[in-house]
C-alpha cells in the first residue's frame, strides 16, 4: 500500500471539503511473521448419541476437560532483542559460524519469493531497513554490502552482502548477517529457549522502553 504524500492529501481536500488534511508522518509499525499456532477450539465437538430407546443399567461418569489454550508449537522466528519486531524465520538460518562486530553472527538467507508477488524486487527480510552501498574488507576479502537496522526501533543488527570479489565467497550475495548480541536468536542457538522466559524478557524490554519514553523532557 502506497503512503500518500501531502500534495495527494491537499488534492482530495479540494474535492472533499469534509476530509481533514493529515500532515505528521505516520508511525512506523512492524510487519509479523505468522507463527505455527495449533487452534484446537476450533474442532468440530460432537454431538450427543441420541438417546436408546432401549433402557440400559449401566452408568457413565463424565470428566470436565482442561481448558483448552492456544499453544505456540516452536521458536520459529527471529527477532530484533531491542523492539522485538520480526526479522526472519529460524529456518532461513543458513549457518551459524559467521562474526559480526559484536561476536557471534548468523548468515540468513531471503525468504522465497511467493507466487503471487507481481513486484519485480528480490525478497528482503522483514521489518529491516537498508543503509548505503560500500565497499568492505572482511575476513574472507572484499565485498560489497550494505548495514542493516531494525525498521521499528533503528537498531544496527548487521549487514547484507551485495558483492564478492572472490567467486568462492558469492554464495553469501543475497544473504544477511544478524549479529546474535543485536537478535534474540541465542536461545535458538542453543536449543533452550523457554516461552515464558522470552515473554518475561520482553516485558521488561518494554517496561523500561516507556520508562526511558516518559522521563524524555517534552519540547
Amino acid at each position: 500500500m502506497r503512503d500518500r504524500s501531502p500534495s495527494d492529501t491537499a488534492r482530495s481536500g479540494h474535492h472533499n471539503h469534509h476530509q481533514t488534511r493529515i500532515s505528521a508522518t505516520p508511525p512506523v509499525f512492524p510487519s509479523y511473521l505468522l507463527p505455527s499456532f495449533s487452534f484446537p477450539f476450533l474442532r468440530r465437538r460432537r454431538r450427543p448419541s441420541s438417546p436408546s430407546t432401549t433402557p440400559t443399567a449401566t452408568t457413565t461418569t463424565t470428566t470436565t476437560p482442561a481448558p483448552r489454550r492456544l499453544a505456540r508449537l516452536g521458536p520459529d522466528t527471529l527477532r530484533c532483542s531491542a523492539c522485538s519486531a520480526d526479522l526472519a524465520l529460524s529456518a532461513q538460518i543458513v549457518s551459524k559460524g559467521f562474526t559480526g562486530r559484536y561476536g557471534r553472527a548468523l548468515l540468513v538467507s531471503p525468504p522465497s519469493p511467493s507466487d503471487d508477488d507481481d513486484d519485480d524486487d528480490e525478497a528482503a527480510l522483514l521489518n529491516i531497513r537498508l543503509g548505503r552501498l560500500e565497499n568492505r574488507q572482511l575476513v574472507t576479502g572484499w565485498h560489497v554490502v550494505a548495514d542493516i537496522s531494525c525498521a521499528t526501533c533503528g537498531r544496527k543488527l548487521g549487514w547484507k552482502y551485495v558483492d564478492a570479489r572472490e567467486k568462492s565467497q558469492r554464495y553469501k550475495v543475497g544473504k544477511y548477517i544478524l549479529e546474535t548480541e543485536r537478535d534474540e536468536c541465542d536461545e535458538v542457538f542453543a536449543g533452550t529457549w523457554d516461552a515464558r522466559a522470552v515473554a518475561r524478557r520482553r516485558a521488561d524490554m518494554v517496561a523500561a522502553a516507556a520508562a526511558a519514553a516518559a522521563a524524555r523532557p517534552t519540547e
